[in-house]
This record gives structure tokens, C-alpha cells and sequence, in this order.
């Protein structure tokens, strides 16, 4: 009995942090920002100038795409939230939000590519803002399929905020589902647990996961 109620514990966290991952980038509300002096636009960790920011900035005028089944409503309101955003990125491109949004919208659509390019470009703009990092990590894992890039972008969205035990539970769903490594799994919630040491969702993770295996 024991084993079965730590088992539904273990499933409903599990599920919360799926549901979590549609919404992506709204979680920045409730992380710590990162310092805003540490967070000026940079390559390969130089500093850019914004004429180099405009020549990596995506083109705002990239054809509005539509792949898969979409209902008439949903598809109707990311056209018209992407013509909305891009309005507002064309007076001024260094909106962090707005481009995460438009990111989201385009992979609402089926662009993964629109969303890779804005999110990207998100990573250039605020280097130390860890959500771009994890939306990119989720997009990686579940849409492009490239799990190398995924690992990496979900590890530099924990080293952006290693405060934050959302990451570390995205990670080690990551490393479980879709890696198949149990080893790293239990390995990063470990990790998560000595860094978020007042986090219950991870050591209630940590303790179920082991209990079931």
C-alpha cells in the first residue's frame, strides 16, 4: 500500500510538471530574475553591439506556417497574436516577452522552426534568463527530436537559475522518459536537492522514484 500511494504521489507530480511545460515561459514570474547588469546581449560570452543584435535578430516578416491539425479558433488567434507581436518587435525588437511569446504561438501552429529562431534570440538578448533555455529544451525533446540539444539547453536554464527545482524536475523527465537513463535521472534530482535544499517537490520526487525502481 505504501509503495502504491508513493507511486500516485510520484504520477501526479510528474503530470503537474507536463502541464507546466505548455505554458513554458510564464513561469518567470515566480523565479528569481536574474541581475540586470549580468544580462547584456553577448556571442560566444563577448558583448554585441546592436548592430550585431539586429543581424541575429529573426526576420519579422518569416511567412506565418501551419502544420498539423489545428481547430479553426486556436488557429485564428496565433495568426493574429503573431501579426500583433511582430508589430511591437518592429518598433522596438528588444522585448523579451513578446518574443517569447511569439515563440509560443508559432509552435502552437506547427512552426517549431519560428519558435526555435525566436527563443534563440531571446538567449542572445538576456543570456542569464533561463526561460528561453528550458523552452528551447522542451522544444528540442519533444518537437525537433534532438536530444543532445535538448540536454544542453535544460542544463542551461538550471545553471541560468539553479534555484529554481522546476528545472531540475523538467530535467530529470528529460533524462526518464526520453533518454532512458535512470542513472542520470535519480543523479539530477540528487543534484537539485543540494542546491534547492528547502524543496519538498524534489525529495518527494527523489523518494518515490527510488521506491518505485
Amino acid at each position: 500500500m505504501e509503495s502504491k500511494k508513493n507511486f500516485i504521489i510520484f504520477a501526479v507530480i510528474i503530470i503537474a510538471v507536463i502541464i507546466a511545460g505548455f505554458g513554458g515561459w510564464y513561469i518567470y514570474r515566480d523565479l528569481k530574475k536574474p541581475s540586470p547588469e549580468n544580462n547584456q546581449p553577448t556571442i560566444d560570452n563577448k558583448t554585441i553591439s546592436p548592430d550585431e543584435i539586429k543581424k541575429q535578430m529573426p526576420d519579422l516578416d518569416r511567412e506565418i506556417i501551419i502544420k498539423g491539425n489545428i481547430n479553426e479558433e486556436t488557429k485564428d488567434t496565433a495568426i493574429e497574436k503573431i501579426k500583433e507581436i511582430t508589430a511591437q518587435l518592429k518598433e522596438d525588437y528588444d522585448r523579451r516577452e513578446e518574443w517569447l511569446n511569439l515563440g509560443i504561438w508559432r509552435k502552437t501552429l506547427g512552426d517549431y522552426e519560428g519558435a526555435e529562431q525566436a527563443w534563440k534570440f531571446v538567449t542572445l538578448i538576456r543570456p542569464n534568463d533561463p526561460i528561453a533555455f528550458h523552452n528551447l529544451g522542451d522544444l528540442y525533446s519533444q518537437y525537433l527530436v534532438d536530444f543532445q540539444k535538448a540536454e544542453k539547453f535544460y542544463l542551461l536554464a538550471i545553471e541560468k537559475n539553479p534555484e529554481a527545482d522546476f528545472f531540475y524536475l523538467k530535467l530529470f523527465e528529460f533524462y526518464r522518459y526520453f533518454l532512458k537513463r535512470p542513472d542520470l535521472a535519480e543523479n539530477i534530482l540528487v543534484e537539485g536537492i543540494k542546491k534547492v535544499s528547502d524543496s519538498s517537490t524534489l525529495k518527494t520526487a527523489l523518494e518515490a522514484y527510488r521506491k518505485e525502481k
